[in-house]
């Protein structure tokens, strides 16, 4: 290791964790203590740390352990960490993922690397492999599919070094090992679109969606409060994405037919595109919104600016980028060899109440 990167390393450490123990951060390096001693004089020359017995101490620690430390303003710039995220598209649903984390890595003044994939298993895996060759400290990851085991993406994972974060995905429990995740329960959000749709005088209640990771928290959840407040009265269609050409417009006009041959009187509906396409097929149809039939939304992007203000289920983008990346920095600042619980996280949606719901 040369030089500039064992001594980028040791500043790194100090501010990650504020001190280090000579013996044991070489042993990490692979350096001789000699080596890392002339590293620690070197930068403390320079005014970058202060040295301490059996190691040293950032500036900040020194400032606050002596008050003859030096104090002079000096805010180091350099990154304490490089944290690598690998999302789906950086289009839909994830720019907002991004800014959290964005915004947890400024708090902990860390760099963020992202990379997009296009939904491509060949890409997640030559982003991960390419992040975690060039060196970042901890991964971010959200792969296009469930991981499965004895694929290479989950090997490489399993064998990294660094932490890794899984955003947004579920892993089989029987191969999880390690791997710790942050991401959003879905079926919580259609449990509390049901229930409000239900306290709205709404029965009969259909469900569309097209396929993706989120449909199936939706679906179970869309079960489990229908079965609890109205057992028989439920529709549930997949659909297509929108499509620049409109090949949707049929799919949703055939699940309006079908809502209302059922007795339908609200639907839920995946994807805010979706979800204000349909609205207006309702509105062309004569029905008054919410009083003939109640629409609602799942994601609240824009939901708000439908022809009828789109009450939404809005899952907790920003919330999940930056839960992810701050539990990365929390396990880089462990001490080395400390005990650490395996953290798994789901963070619940939220409910926004407009006009498409509310007589």
């Amino acid at each position: 290791m040369h030089a500039a990167a064992r001594r980028d390393g040791i500043l790194r450490e100090l501010e990650l964790r504020g001190s280090l123990h000579t013996t044991s951060l070489a042993a990490r390096m692979g350096v001789t203590t000699m080596t890392l001693w002339r590293d620690l004089v070197a930068l403390e020359e320079s005014g970058l740390l202060t040295r301490v017995h059996g190691g040293a101490v950032s500036l900040a620690v020194a400032q606050q352990q002596s008050p003859e430390a030096r104090n002079d303003g000096h805010v180091l710039s350099r990154p304490v960490a490089t944290i690598g995220m690998i999302v789906p598209n950086m289009h839909y649903y994830y720019p907002e993922v991004i800014r959290g984390a964005s915004q947890a890595a400024n708090e902990s003044n860390c760099r963020l690397v992202v990379g997009g994939t296009s939904y491509s298993p060949d890409e997640e895996l030559r982003q991960a492999t390419r992040l975690i060759a060039s060196g970042v400290d901890a991964l971010m990851v959200t792969p296009r599919d469930p991981i499965q085991e004895t694929t290479p993406l989950q090997q490489l994972l399993e064998n990294a070094r660094i932490p890794v974060v899984i955003v947004e995905r579920s892993v089989d429990e029987a191969i999880a090992g390690r791997l710790e995740w942050v991401r959003t329960d879905h079926a919580y959000g259609a449990e509390i679109a049901v229930r409000h749709l239900l306290e709205n005088g709404n029965e009969r209640i259909a469900l569309a969606a097209g396929r993706s990771n989120t449909t199936t928290g939706l679906m179970a959840g869309y079960d489990r409060a229908m079965s609890a407040g109205a057992p028989s009265s439920r529709l549930t269609r997949m659909i297509s994405r929108p499509s620049v050409n409109g090949v949707i417009l049929p799919e949703l006009e055939a699940l309006l037919d079908d809502c209302l041959t059922s007795g339908m009187t609200a639907a839920i509906l995946l994807g805010d595109a979706v979800a204000m396409a349909f609205t207006d097929l309702v509105l062309e149809r004569g029905l008054r919104i919410p009083e003939d039939f109640a629409v609602l939304a799942y994601d609240d992007d824009v939901a708000a600016f439908a022809t009828v203000p789109l009450t939404a289920i809005a899952p907790p983008k920003r919330e999940l980028g930056h839960a992810a990346l701050r539990l990365c920095v929390d396990r880089l600042r462990q001490q080395e060899g400390a005990a650490s619980t395996v953290m798994r996280m789901s963070l619940l949606p939220t409910l926004h109440v407009r006009e498409s719901t509310v007589r």
